[in-house]
């Protein structure tokens, strides 16, 4: 055998040493310690018979024999199998057979060596055997790979010793190593670059993503529970207020009566409002902060805030002023009615003497909401101390005004050189008014959140794409994939967050089962596995959440509501993109003045 060869295998081991020692993956690690294994057994297949240092006998040949078998037999160990008994007993045989392996260096008889190397295949096995927790694709490949090996190191030492020289053709035993070899190295360089491909998986975040998605599930359970059995009392004081607004001969009686009523329909309302940000905070994925915009007339929001406040205001002899605008805006209307109720709360809270004003006024193209009182100012230490400056500081208003691109301010106001109260102000940014947007902020594209939806057969395929419920997802692939396809798909596509496979036949579901085990390992990373399955066998089905898959039972005669799990995982998301995506209008107010800025000209 010419030198050539022998350089190219040094070439390839000083490859294989770099993922050995340099991958954070202990599995590439692993297939780099076989690939430098086989290696080693090359310079002695390949040089026994040109360099004399490498003939059967010698020191060398001894010690790249056991440093041959260490390398390759470490890549067996460590293997991740959940169970640390099984761990523990695969040092045994390992352990068995590097004592065979250095035996060598106490031998020249090719057939004594030979046995030695039936002992390391059967030790090789035996480690085999721990592996029931790991795919079968896992064991079919070590249980090649070690008898491969162990069959080479035999069959040279067969065809080099004067035993068994005549029975064994050499050029079979380099024909076999090179298969070895290069099955070896594609193994090694295969499954570097598919971990490569699913390289986002390896963030640490993933690792608990199913985690948060079981909290989300279950709080979104309790909350919807909650939200139910509140709404009854509430419907309850609403009624009463009602009974005793009408029954009642009192004006001021009634007067307290319809501020009880109003206060109860603010509640509500603050209540909905409240469990839709809960239940949109506690879901899987979590969107970007932001709130959704929709066109929104000011005056929706600050006409019934007003009424609200109006009895505050009438029971310390204050008044309330406001003319209402048509102006419409391009914001979110909940979190717009958080801030301005701070302001208003506020306000009439700390104002003693006079009144609050409400208005609108534009400034420098923008729409500016002014809430302005006859208070003692922001910068009373009395105030201060009670309220930290009207809470413009806290984190609820800064939050809301964020998420609607607005900024708020607080000041004092003075009149003739006097502090004549303060003003809280709500200013929205220059595209938010409809009549005057001339361009759209900029946002940072939301990742789009995909899932792949596989079926044993094309019928069973058919079925799941016309129920499945898709509407949480950005992108949703249908394929009739197993395991393996999947795992192609996501080589060539890049991988889905999450795969859900459905069994539509009973028998398929112990099958469908294994295809997410194997398909969880195949990709190095720990994705949402979900199997939906027919449920019509079994006594009390539910959903389980286990550490490998979530199982949805599909109950005959309740696909809807079985399917509607999946709406629960993943509810329907606000898009991003669509923020200020709305055609402009005319508004009938553009330049003119808004009829609250002479109210507020002090």
């Amino acid at each position: 055998m010419t030198d050539s060869s022998l350089s190219g295998l040094a070439v390839l081991l000083g490859i294989a040493l770099y993922p050995f020692f340099a991958n954070h993956l202990p599995n590439q690690r692993q297939n780099a310690a076989a690939v430098i294994g086989v290696v080693l057994l090359g310079f002695v297949i390949l040089g026994h018979d040109t360099q004399q240092v490498l003939q059967h006998g010698t020191p060398v040949h001894a010690a790249l024999q056991a440093a041959s078998f260490l390398f390759f037999g470490s890549a067996f160990l460590g293997r991740k199998r959940g169970i640390v008994a099984a761990e523990r007993s695969a040092l045994v045989p390992f352990s068995i057979a590097c004592i065979t392996a250095i035996a060598d260096m106490f031998t020249t008889s090719g057939l004594v060596y030979t046995a030695f190397i039936g002992v390391q295949a059967i030790c090789l096995l035996a480690i085999t055997k721990t592996y029931s927790n790991l795919p079968k694709v896992t064991l079919i490949k070590a249980v090649y790979f070690s008898l491969l090996y162990c069959i080479i190191n035999g069959l040279f030492h067969a065809s080099t010793s004067t035993e068994l020289a005549l029975v064994i053709d050499f050029s079979i035993v380099k024909i076999l190593f090179y298969v070895l070899l290069g099955t070896c190295v594609f193994h090694m360089v295969f499954q570097d670059f598919s971990r490569t491909r699913t390289k986002k998986g390896l963030d640490r975040q993933t690792k608990i993503d199913q985690d948060i998605m079981k909290f989300a599930f279950r709080g979104r359970r309790v909350l919807k529970d909650f939200r139910h059995d509140l709404r009854q009392p509430l419907s309850t004081l609403g009624i009463l207020a009602s009974v005793g607004k009408a029954i009642s001969k009192d004006p001021e009686v009634t007067a307290r009566y319809q501020h009880i009523q109003t206060a109860q329909k603010a509640l509500k309302n603050m209540l909905e409002d409240f469990f839709d940000q809960l239940a949109s905070a506690i879901k899987y994925p979590q969107d970007d902060n932001y709130a959704p915009m929709m066109p929104t007339a000011v005056h929706d929001i600050l006409g019934p805030l007003i009424e609200e406040y109006r009895m505050l205001a009438d029971v310390k002899e204050l008044q309330i002023r406001y003319v209402p605008s048509e102006i419409k805006v391009m914001s979110n209307k909940e979190a717009l009615a958080k801030i301005i109720r701070n302001g208003l709360d506020n306000a009439i809270k700390y104002t003693n003497k006079g009144g609050v004003v409400v208005g609108l006024r534009r400034r420098k193209g923008r729409v500016c909401i002014q809430i302005a009182d006859t208070g003692s100012g922001v910068e009373n230490n009395k105030v201060a101390a009670h309220n930290k400056g009207w809470g413009h500081g806290s984190s609820i208003v800064r939050d809301l005004s964020e998420q609607i691109l607005a900024k708020t301010e607080c000041r004092n106001r003075y009149y003739n050189g006097k502090l004549a109260g303060s003003v809280f102000e709500v200013i929205l940014p220059e595209e938010a008014e409809i009549s005057h947007r001339s361009k759209r902020p900029a946002y940072n594209p939301q990742l789009a959140f995909e899932a792949q939806v596989m079926a044993m057969s094309h019928d069973h395929l058919l079925e799941i794409q016309r129920r499945l419920p898709v509407q949480g997802f950005d992108k949703v692939e249908f394929s009739l994939n197993g395991a393996y396809r999947a795992y192609l798909n996501a080589l060539r596509k890049g991988m889905s967050p999450v795969y859900i496979l459905y069994a539509g036949d009973p028998a398929q579901k112990t099958h469908a089962i294994e295809q997410l085990k194997l398909l969880g390992s195949l990709l190095d990373f720990e994705p949402c596995c979900i199997l939906i399955y027919n449920a019509s066998l079994e006594n009390n089905p539910q959903v389980e959440f286990g550490r490998e898959m979530i199982r949805i039972p599909l109950i005959p005669g309740q696909a809807e509501i079985s399917l509607g799990v999946i709406s629960e995982l993943f509810p329907a998301r606000e898009k991003a993109s669509a923020l200020f995506n709305v055609p402009t209008e005319s508004s009938q107010n553009e330049g003119k003045t808004l009829g609250s800025k002479s109210l507020l000209t002090h």
